[in-house]
């Protein structure tokens, strides 16, 4: 039985608002979907829909050696459980819970926080209403595909078990590539790629990227070099017949798009290159 019932956001700590808009809003045709300032003036939350993907661009007055870039993964809790439930549920398994529930900013809901064994954030929020549109379409990115959780052999048994058995998200495809195993973890569309580097060092931010499906790699990447944004070069995947390239954005996130023309419909991710 799964405490969520949809991956909601993706949290990005970013320190120019205007440059992250530019970027999700204006070059890959994002939607403002919410927009809310902190009481005091001092701090704005941006929701950006991307598909059906939102991330949560997040400018606020935060210690000088706050981590910029990808923050936390946001999960909205299921219907019939609460905050607090499901907080205890967390708390329970072994995890540590870093914000205790409380309403959000807004007064729209309750949320938590809390971690897992790689460090790697998470938001449970428990909120009635989904700030999605389902049906938004987008002129650049077709599909939202998953974000990417890397994790070394010491910390992969216990997110695994966080996300598929404690959240309780749908275990979907295993398949490895190299060095790499990737586990996919479905819930309706949404999807998160849980990547075992197996002998790598654990990264310093286990969010390692959101991907993408698009249309032509090749036109997307001309488009976004022209306009300034930093980008590797297209290249064909090792593995599939399809194209690929990564755009690293204002704070150093990292955005996969990958030209896969056909989809699974059960929403498993697909395979992305595993560096």
């Amino acid at each position: 039985m799964s405490i969520v019932r949809e991956i909601n956001h993706v949290g990005i700590i970013v320190s120019d608002i205007s440059a992250s808009l530019r970027l999700y809003r204006d070059l890959l045709g994002g939607t403002i979907i919410r927009d809310q300032h902190s009481p005091d003036g001092s701090g704005r939350t941006v929701y950006v829909q991307l598909a059906l993907g939102v991330v949560e661009l997040i400018k606020a007055k935060f210690p000088p050696d706050t981590r910029m870039g990808f923050s936390y993964i946001a999960f909205l809790t299921a219907f019939d459980i609460d905050i607090n439930t499901a907080a205890d549920t967390v708390r329970s398994a072994g995890y540590v819970i870093t914000a205790e529930p409380r309403p959000t900013m807004s007064g729209d809901g309750f949320l938590c926080f809390f971690k897992d064994a790689a460090g790697c954030s998470y938001e449970l929020l428990q909120r009635e209403k989904d700030t999605r549109i389902s049906d938004l379409k987008n002129d650049f990115i077709t599909k939202f595909d998953h974000i990417s959780i890397r994790v070394d052999n010491e910390s992969a048994a216990n997110t695994g078990h966080l996300i598929g058995g404690v959240l309780g998200l749908p275990v979907g495809r295993c398949m490895e590539i190299g060095d790499n195993l990737q586990q996919s973890y479905c819930i309706g569309p949404d999807s998160i790629g849980l990547i075992n580097s197996k002998n790598v060092p654990r990264p310093a931010n286990p969010l390692s990227r959101l991907v993408f499906y698009i249309p032509d790699c090749f036109k997307l990447h001309q488009y976004l070099t022209e306009n300034g944004i930093e980008a590797s070069e297209v290249r064909p995947a090792s593995y599939g017949d399809f194209n690929l390239f990564i755009v690293t954005g204002p704070d150093g996130e990292q955005l996969e798009f990958l030209d896969i023309c056909s989809f699974n419909p059960q929403g498993f991710a697909p395979i992305s290159v595993l560096e």
